[in-house]
């Protein structure tokens, strides 16, 4: 029992002197995005180095946070942001639903990390199959009017979208998906607590077949 608490003492206090911050991680001369990618690319070609994923990083984030960027993401199971982009604890503020949309709540989560949180960079990461925008496509006479479930609320917010009504016609899967990530980002650069931060938003896509994940 001695030698295994030795152990334990060991791998922590070894631990905590390796652990780095994003800030440390990150070159001169690559931006957030780039960092973000990188992590993609490690995840790509399975050399991932799973980063804050120890007690050291549970104890350094315990009494406040800084994560470098909002993920608005869906809650598709196969979307996981932080093992996507190679991350850890502490490092993403992430917010997911079906279809990556954006409600008051999702916005009011995207002020506070970049009022309080000093959250530098917003990511709209939608991604291909995705579930909700196939139950848009598939409501060919607006039947989610008759429905009155939460889940149909969903399918009304999408075909709300000014950007569903100018494409819907074409009944592309992957475009569609497209035109609901761009609207999600208009909607926060509209915000006007997000203009007077200059926050940095950009939108992008996951592909699930391959796990690539690509700028927009």
């Amino acid at each position: 029992m001695k030698k295994i608490v030795i152990a334990m003492l060991f791998v922590i206090i070894f631990g905590c002197q390796n652990q780095t911050s994003y800030e440390e991680e990150v070159n001169k001369d690559e931006d957030l995005l780039e960092f973000l990618l990188t992590g993609n690319k490690r995840f790509l070609d399975e050399k991932s180095t799973h980063p804050h994923q120890n007690l050291n990083a549970v104890l350094k984030n315990q009494n406040s946070q800084k994560p470098f960027a909002v993920i608005v993401t869906c809650s598709d199971s196969r979307v996981s942001p932080e093992i996507l982009f190679d991350q850890g604890i502490g490092d993403l503020f992430v917010i997911r639903n079906a279809g990556n949309l954006i409600s008051d709540i999702d916005m009011g989560s995207i002020e506070y990390a970049i009022e309080h949180l000093d959250t530098k960079l917003i990511i709209v990461l939608g991604h291909t199959e995705c579930g909700a925008i196939k139950a848009y496509l598939g409501d060919k006479n607006n039947e989610y009017k008759k429905h009155l479930s939460h889940i149909d609320n969903i399918i009304e917010t999408i075909a709300n979208e000014n950007e569903q009504k100018l494409i819907k016609k074409t009944n592309d899967l992957n475009s569609c998906i497209i035109a609901n990530i761009m609207h999600s980002k208009k909607i926060i650069e509209d915000n006007p607590i997000i203009k007077a931060h200059k926050t940095k938003i950009i939108s992008m896509e996951y592909d699930v077949h391959s796990g690539k994940v690509m700028q927009l």
